[in-house]
C-alpha cells in the first residue's frame, strides 16, 4: 500500500496537473454550447439500458441509464446529426438545429432481422447478464488510442490489466499483458468471434499485425470465467473484439500521420464506401509504422492491412473479414540485469544481429440469416496464418553463432450460433471447430536449407455451448454451459532423437458450467452474482520447458500426468450504478484454483520462454472498481482501481527440503489504480491527464524481497485539436514527470533484471477526413 513519501509525492503531482486544467477552464473561450437529453424506450415503451445516441460530427455520445435516459453535453450551435442504435432494433437517424438546449426522446422498433451484431453477440454478455464485464465503443476507445498496442487501452480503460513493452515505448515491438496477475496465455482473444490466440502457446502477438485497434468497433473484457466462448479457455478472463461496422449510411475517407520521439512514424489510410445502392459496403486500412525504440536495438518496420466486405440482405447477410501484417523487430525480449540499468537504462542484452522477420493473416467468410421475429442463425469459416524467423544470437567462445527458431502455423476452423428471443426468455446455442498445425524448426545461421531439428504438432478441438437468460419482474436468470473436447499430437524429429520416441496423444474434455442472477434494484442500479467454472489444458512450453523435443523432456512428455490440466472456480459478486452523468461498476471476486499452472520465476537459457509449474492449492481475492463522473459541465472523471491478493497455499523448490507457505503469487501486484481527468475546454479543444499506479510485486515463487518488481506512478497528458471540421491535431506527451519505472522483470543470477519504460517521449498525429 502506499507510504507516507509516495502518498506526498502523488499529490504533488496530482495538484500540477489539476492546476493545469483548471487554468484551461479559466481560459475557456465564450462558444455557444447546449445540452441534449431525453429517454429511449422499445414501442412498448419500455425504457432500454445501454442505448447509444451519438452526434457523428462531434463525435460526442452517451449511453442510456436503466431508465432509458441519457445526456450529452457542449454541443455547439448550429445543425447536427442524432444516431440512436441499441443491439437487435433499428437504428434512428435525426437531424437537428440547437440554438438552445434541447429534450429528444426516441422510440426504436425491434430489426426484423440483426445485421453485424450477431456475430458477436453468442459470446459476449448482455448489459444486464450477472458477469464482470466492460464494453469499450469506439467513441471511448479513441478518446486514448493514438496508434499503440491495443492492450494499452485496455489497460487504462478498464481494470486488472497490466502490459509489458519490450521496446519500452508502449507502441512497437513485442508486448504482453496480464489479466489479475495472470498472463496472456490465459486470456481468450477473439475477432468476431474467431480466436486470435495461437493454439499450441496459447498467446497473441499483436505485435504481429500491428494498428489492429485502428479497425475496431468495440470490444468487451470480461474479467474471471465469464460467457462461453470460442478457442482457449476463458480463464482469467475474455476480450472479444468486433470489427469496424460497414453497414453505416456515408462514405468515409480518413488519412493519417503520426510521428514522435525515438524516431516513431506512422501513417496509415482508410476507406469506407457505406452502403451502396446494391446492398454492398466495403471498408479497408492499411498503415506503416516504424520507430527505432525506446532501447537499443529495439526498433519495429511494419506493415498492416485490414479489410471487410459485405452484403445486407433483407433476410441474409454475407461479409468477408480479414487482416494481414508483416513485422520486423529487433528483438529486445530480455529483462536487463539491474547493475547494466544503472549504467546505461538504454541497455537491451539481446543480440544487435537478432532482427525478427514475422507475420500473421486471418480470413474469416460468415453467413446470418434472420428467421422471422427475433431469430438467427450465423455460420462462419476462418483460415489463420502465422510464422517467420526468429534469431538467437550468442558468443560461443569467442565465435558469434545465431540459432534461428522459425515457426509455422496453419489454423483451420468452422463455428455456427443460432441465437433467438422469445418474450423473457433469451437464449443461444452454438459449436465451434478447429485444426491447428504447428511446424518447430531450429537452424544454425546461415544453414537456412539445413535444419538441425524440425517437429510438427497438430491440436484439435470441438466445442459447444448453450446459453439462456430469463427475466421475471426485476429478476434475470442467466445460465450458460460449454463442453470442450479436445486432443493434441506432438511427433519428435525422429533424426534428432531417434526414430523408437513416440508421444502419446493428449486428450482432454471440460465442461465448464455458469450461472448466475441480476437483481434490479431501481431504474438506475442493479446487483448480480454468479458462478463459473473453467478447465484449461496445458500448452506446449507448459509441456516442453524448452524449444524442443528432446532426451531432458521425452520421459515427462510421455507421462500424461506429468503436467495436469488446471482449473478454477470463480465466484463473482458486483453492483452497478448507470446515471447519465454518473456510472460506477463495483465487484468483488475470488477464484478457487486447481493445479494453477504458475510462473516459478525461472526462464529456458535464450530467456524468451518462461517456465510453469502445477501448483496444488491457490486463490486469487479481490475488489474491482470503475467509475465515469461528470464534475462540472466541460470536465469529466474517470478511472479503475484493483485491490487484490493472490496466494499460492506452499511451494517446494525442487532439490530442496524447505517449503514456502502462503506465497504471493508472482506478477500479481495487490494495487492497480487509474484516473482520467478529461476537460472538454471547446468544440474544437480538448485536455486530457491520466495517471497510473501500480504496486509492488514478487517475481519467484519463494517471495525473495531481493527479486521483486516495484511499484510506480506516472504520468500521461494528451491535447486535442479539431479545426476546419475535417482536421485534427492531438500530441500526447508520456511519462510528463520523467520516471524511471520498469512493468515486468525477473530474478538474473543474484539481482533483479527488468524491462525499463521509456522516460518523457510524446507523439503528435494529424488525421484529415474527407
Amino acid at each position: 500500500m502506499f507510504n507516507l513519501q509516495t502518498t506526498t509525492k502523488m499529490l504533488k503531482k496530482i495538484t500540477k496537473c489539476v492546476a493545469i486544467i483548471w487554468m484551461c477552464i479559466a481560459t475557456n473561450a465564450a462558444v455557444a454550447q447546449y445540452t441534449l437529453s431525453g429517454k429511449i424506450t422499445d414501442n412498448q415503451n419500455e425504457p432500454l439500458l445501454g442505448a447509444n445516441v451519438y452526434l457523428p460530427e462531434l463525435e460526442k455520445g452517451a449511453a442510456t441509464d436503466a431508465s432509458g435516459n441519457y445526456r450529452i453535453d457542449d454541443i455547439t450551435a448550429g445543425s447536427h446529426q442524432i444516431k440512436v442504435t441499441f443491439v437487435g432494433f433499428d437504428e434512428v437517424l435525426k437531424q437537428v438545429n440547437f440554438s438552445k438546449n434541447m429534450i429528444l426522446d426516441f422510440t426504436l422498433s425491434p430489426k426484423t432481422f440483426q445485421s453485424e451484431e450477431v456475430t458477436v453477440r453468442a459470446i459476449r454478455a448482455e448489459s444486464l447478464a450477472p458477469i464482470t464485464q466492460q464494453t469499450l465503443n469506439q467513441v471511448e476507445i479513441n478518446e486514448v488510442f493514438n496508434g499503440q498496442d491495443g492492450a494499452f487501452v485496455l489497460e487504462t480503460l478498464t481494470p486488472s490489466i497490466q502490459v509489458n513493452s519490450d521496446a519500452g515505448t508502449r507502441f512497437t515491438n513485442y508486448g504482453s499483458m496480464r489479466l489479475r496477475g495472470i498472463s496472456q496465455k490465459r486470456i481468450n482473444i477473439t475477432l468476431n468471434g474467431v480466436p486470435l490466440n495461437d493454439m499450441m502457446d496459447q498467446g497473441v502477438y499483436f505485435s504481429n499485425f500491428t494498428d489492429f485497434t485502428n479497425s475496431i468497433e468495440s470490444v468487451q473484457v470480461q474479467r474471471g470465467v465469464g460467457t462461453s466462448t470460442n478457442g482457449t479457455a476463458s480463464y482469467a478472463g475474455s476480450i472479444s473484439y468486433e470489427s469496424e461496422n460497414l453497414n453505416q449510411p456515408n462514405p468515409e475517407t480518413t488519412v493519417s500521420l503520426l510521428g514522435g520521439s525515438f524516431n516513431t512514424w506512422q501513417g496509415s489510410a482508410e476507406v469506407k464506401t457505406g452502403l451502396l445502392e446494391n446492398k454492398t459496403a466495403f471498408y479497408a486500412r492499411m498503415s506503416k509504422t516504424y520507430s527505432d525504440g525506446y532501447r537499443y536495438h529495439s526498433g519495429t518496420d511494419s506493415y498492416s492491412m485490414f479489410f471487410s466486405g459485405g452484403y445486407f440482405g433483407e433476410k441474409d447477410v454475407v461479409k468477408v473479414t480479414g487482416f494481414l501484417g508483416k513485422t520486423k523487430n529487433d528483438l529486445a525480449y530480455s529483462p536487463v540485469p539491474l547493475s547494466l540499468i544503472q549504467q546505461d537504462p538504454k541497455t537491451n542484452v539481446n543480440s544487435s544481429n537478432d532482427n525478427d522477420d514475422f507475420g500473421q493473416s486471418l480470413l474469416q467468410v460468415e453467413h446470418a440469416h434472420f428467421f422471422s421475429g427475433q431469430k438467427s442463425i450465423t455460420s462462419s469459416v476462418y483460415y489463420g496464418a502465422a510464422g517467420g524467423d526468429f534469431p538467437y544470437g550468442y558468443d560461443d567462445e569467442g565465435t558469434f553463432t545465431q540459432i534461428n527458431y522459425p515457426l509455422y502455423n496453419d489454423h483451420f476452423g468452422a463455428m455456427s450460433y443460432y441465437n433467438e428471443q422469445a418474450g423473457n426468455l433469451d437464449w443461444s446455442a452454438g459449436v465451434h471447430a478447429y485444426t491447428f498445425l504447428r511446424e518447430n524448426i531450429e537452424q544454425i545461421v546461415p544453414n537456412y536449407t539445413d535444419p538441425y531439428y524440425q517437429d510438427q504438432s497438430t491440436k484439435n478441438e470441438i466445442s459447444v455451448f448453450a446459453k439462456a437468460s430469463y427475466q421475471l419482474n426485476n429478476l434475470t436468470a442467466f445460465a450458460d454451459v460449454q463442453a470442450r473436447f479436445v486432443s493434441l499430437d506432438m511427433e519428435p524429429d525422429p533424426e534428432f532423437l531417434g526414430s523408437d520416441q513416440t508421444i502419446p496423444t493428449y486428450n482432454w474434455q471440460f465442461l465448464n458450467p455458469k450461472v448466475g442472477v441480476t437483481y434490479q434494484l431501481n431504474n438506475w442500479s442493479n446487483v448480480y452474482a454468479s458462478f463459473g467454472r473453467s478447465g484449461r489444458e496445458p500448452n506446449r512450453g507448459d509441456y516442453l520447458g524448452d524449444t524442443q523435443i528432446n532426451a531432458g523432456n521425452i520421459d515427462l512428455l510421455q507421462d500424461q500426468e506429468a503436467v495436469q490440466a488446471e482449473y478454477v472456480n470463480d465466484y463473482e459478486l458486483g453492483y452497478r450504478l448507470g446515471r447519465s452523468d454518473f456510472q460506477v461498476n463495483v465487484n468483488a471476486f475470488y477464484m478457487d484454483f486447481e493445479n494453477e499452472i504458475a510462473p516459478i520465476g525461472a526462464y529456458i537459457p535464450q530467456y524468451f520462454l518462461q517456465l510453469y509449474e502445477n501448483q496444488e492449492d491457490s486463490y486469487r481475492t479481490g475488489i474491482e472498481l470503475d467509475w465515469n463522473a461528470k464534475i462540472i459541465n466541460p470536465l469529466t472523471f474517470s478511472g479503475n482501481a484493483t485491490f487484490m491478493r493472490s496466494i499460492i497455499s506452499s511451494y517446494s523448490p525442487e532439490g530442496s527440503t524447505e517449503t514456502f507457505e502462503d506465497i504471493k503469487t508472482p506478477y500479481s501486484p495487490e494495487v492497480l489504480l487509474n484516473a482520467l481527468l478529461q476537460l472538454k475546454a471547446t468544440k474544437w479543444l480538448n485536455f486530457g491527464i491520466h495517471g497510473r499506479y501500480a504496486g509492488k510485486s514478487y517475481t519467484e515463487l519463494t517471495n525473495n524481497e531481493d527479486f521483486i518488481l516495484p511499484s510506480y506512478f506516472v504520468t500521461n497528458a494528451r491535447v486535442n485539436t479539431k479545426f476546419a471540421k475535417n482536421y485534427s491535431f492531438e500530441v500526447e506527451w508520456n511519462n510528463i514527470f520523467n520516471e524511471r519505472y520498469y512493468t515486468d522483470g525477473a530474478p538474473s543470477g543474484n539481482e533483479m533484471a527488468f524491462f525499463v519504460q521509456a522516460p518523457s517521449h510524446f507523439y503528435c498525429t494529424f488525421t484529415a477526413k474527407f
